[in-house]
């Protein structure tokens, strides 16, 4: 029995539905909030990765190519600026440095690359990022 009106109910769920009315759309518009926000973090994450990636094999490549017979440091600081603003954006390849060490019968070539990882989209405005990679040059 109905307590409002005396009427016995033969349908339940009919009641509950009419009480419920509405919610899918607030419940649509919640989950597909969340949604939004773990895809677009997902999605930076990923953009993250790239450019730690980028900057990596940027910079081994022109440590690589700096520690060619033929070459000098600033060549090897050309080449991974080159690289690195090829890639993704010449904001990145701000501050490079290029030393070379006597090691034995050779020298290590050292390209450091110190940048900003990206907070937001491609700008550089996040936390500190600094890559090192080191080629040996055979004399």
């Amino acid at each position: 029995m109905n307590a409002k009106s005396g009427n016995l109910i033969l349908f339940p769920a009919i009641e509950v539905k009419s009480r419920e009315q509405g919610s899918a759309v607030a419940e649509f518009v919640m989950i597909t909030t969340l949604l939004v926000v773990i895809a677009i973090t997902v999605i930076q994450l990923a953009l993250v990765l790239h450019v730690k990636n980028t900057i990596t094999d940027a910079a081994a490549n022109g440590a690589h190519y700096g520690a060619l017979a033929n070459r000098a440091p600033s060549d090897a600081m050309g080449r991974t600026k080159t690289l690195i603003s090829t890639a993704l954006n010449e904001r990145f390849a701000n501050d490079i440095d290029v030393t070379v060490y006597p090691i034995g019968d050779g020298q290590l070539v050292t390209v450091t690359v110190h940048t900003k990882v990206p907070l937001v989209g491609l700008l550089p405005t996040g936390w500190d990022l600094t890559v090192r990679a080191d080629a040996v040059r055979y004399e």
